[in-house]
């Protein structure tokens, strides 16, 4: 009988293993990177009288954009909003409203508050005429002067007849919020007492307040406007419990510096700005607004970010491209934004362009699917007590 081989020396073959060891137990489920709904949070409309009475002047193709000329009217939205929303998010996002906000030059600290309410009628007529779901209302009001004429004032505003016909369309009544401009007052207008018993007004009876500030504004003391913010809120904290506390919106993000390159470390007033955004997160029903950002931009920039994105050059993802760099500004504000506020108290308001650039500052920070259709629908219903929302933690 021969002998064995002997035996040999150095590394055994591998053992063969089943593949299948490797494999996940469960399937992956794809990354959703789209809202399944979208609702506009701030629409302003201005018609042709409006236009040629001068009750609007601000928008104006003076340094301005072009999609500011002309009237605005609801029809008009409407063509916008079928169009772009086939350019968001690869199309796959469903328009479920808009929330209409009263224009900055037709309101009642500028033309008595027959203005103010001529513009509620003229949009709600509009909306009775119209297929643009109208979700919610928010109109000036005369904060500053106090209870009693918010008092007065919401008398004459619930017995417009337009508003009535829209209320019972709804099965609700669509004013839920109410703003007044802040960001041309002086330092300190919005802390005085009459201010701060309008705005405890507003939450004993339902109401919310959009706040409009702007921290690149000279005259205010640039973040000082945050900072009289956080003392406003919390004096019309004090005595305020449960559902009778005012919810607040800060609308546009209150207008944060976005004219340079994000750098390291970063500009004084971007890191002012972002210490009182933290601040602001800490109050309770506190929501952060998503819009017009792109106001705080350069025109330049702006304009050639646009001309990418019109063209879908915007997705070749260049480095050097306008789109990435406005979308880098953007995204070093909406990165603390989210840190500090979280995926429950942040809206969205834009269409196209700007919405994309929300949503890839969105995604790149990790945000998907719940927390997409969260920031893009149902905070909003959240915050304007619309419905349809998840309640916000």
């Amino acid at each position: 009988m021969p002998a064995a081989p002997p035996a040999q020396s150095g590394k055994r073959a591998p053992p063969k293993l089943d593949l299948r060891a490797f494999q996940s137990s469960t399937p992956t489920t794809p990354r959703r990177n789209f809202p399944r709904h979208l609702v506009d949070t701030h629409m302003h409309l201005w018609t042709h009288e409006q236009l040629a009475t001068g009750s609007v002047k601000w928008p104006t193709n003076e340094g301005g954009l072009p999609q500011l000329v002309g009237p605005h009217e609801l029809a008009a939205y409407g063509a916008v909003v079928n169009g772009g929303i086939k350019l968001v998010g690869g199309g796959k996002s469903e328009f479920r409203g808009v929330v209409f906000h009263d224009d900055d030059d037709v309101d009642g600290s500028k033309g008595g508050w027959d203005a103010a309410l001529s513009e509620v009628d003229s949009v709600c007529s509009a909306a009775l005429d119209s297929t643009v779901p109208l979700l919610a209302l928010v109109p000036w009001a005369p904060v500053h002067h106090g209870r009693a004429a918010l008092a007065l004032f919401q008398s004459r505003l619930l017995a417009l007849p337009s508003l009535q016909a829209l209320a019972e369309r709804l099965g609700y009544a669509p004013v839920k919020s109410f703003r007044y401009l802040l960001q041309d007052s002086p330092p300190g207008f919005f802390q005085s007492d009459s201010f701060v018993d309008g705005l405890k007004w507003l939450g004993e009876n339902g109401y919310a307040f959009d706040m409009t500030l702007d921290v690149t504004h000279e005259e205010t003391g640039r973040t000082r406007v945050l900072e009289d913010a956080i003392d406003a809120i919390e004096r019309v904290r004090v005595g305020q419990e449960g559902a009778q506390q005012t919810v607040f919106i800060l609308d546009h993000c209150a207008k944060p510096p976005l004219t340079a390159d994000p750098s390291y470390p970063p500009a004084a007033s971007l890191t002012a700005y972002i210490a009182a955004l933290y601040q602001l997160a800490l109050l309770p029903n506190v929501y952060l607004k998503l819009s017009a950002l792109l106001d705080s931009a350069d025109r330049e920039t702006v304009a050639a970010a646009f001309a990418e994105f019109s063209s879908g050059e915007y997705r070749r993802k260049r480095k050097d491209g306008a789109y990435d760099r406005l979308r880098s500004r953007i995204g070093a504000v909406l990165e603390p934004a989210v840190e500090a506020f979280g995926e429950s108290r942040i809206l969205s308001a834009a269409w196209a362009f700007e919405m994309q650039l929300y949503l890839d500052c969105l995604t790149g920070l990790g945000l998907e699917g719940d927390a997409l259709d969260a920031l893009f629908e149902g905070n909003a219903r959240v915050a304007y007590k619309l419905g349809g929302g998840a309640a916000a933690t």
